[in-house]
């Protein structure tokens, strides 16, 4: 099985990745390198044969269409995440945590025998609850 992990350099992701390519899958990684973002937290797994990683935006609807007609399971981690963050520039949040996850969701739509999970944090809960509370 193939899967695109969006957001694999980030904490949470590199686990998630490491863990399928134990367990034998192929595995994408389509990061943006942000600040939440370390490669060297994949360093270890880098070379392995059954890993890739493409640097680049969830936003990018054609990279995001190219690599969903790849694999059988997408797992969205790319957020924008820290929730001070949000305040000082609410338009970046709102350009990856929705634009993004639509140009996902429509990559996946486009590709039926492909898989989508959604992942997420409190910490994106908490984004939310302070653009409504601003």
């Amino acid at each position: 099985m193939k899967v695109l992990i969006t957001g694999g350099c980030g904490f949470i992701g590199s686990h998630v990745v490491r863990a399928l390519l134990a367990d034998g899958w192929g595995v994408t990684n389509l990061d943006k390198l942000t600040y939440a973002s370390n490669p060297a937290n994949l360093g270890d797994v880098a070379a392995l044969a059954g890993y890739r990683f493409v640097a680049g935006d969830i936003c990018d609807s054609d990279l995001v269409r190219t690599l969903v007609g790849e694999c059988d399971v997408v797992l969205n981690l790319a957020a924008e995440t820290h929730v001070d963050r949000s305040l000082l520039d609410p338009a970046v949040f709102v350009r990856t945590d929705v634009e993004g996850v639509v140009s996902i969701l429509e990559a996946v739509r486009a590709n039926p025998q492909t898989a989508f999970v959604q992942m997420s944090t409190s910490s994106l809960l908490s984004n939310f609850s302070s653009f409504a509370n601003a």
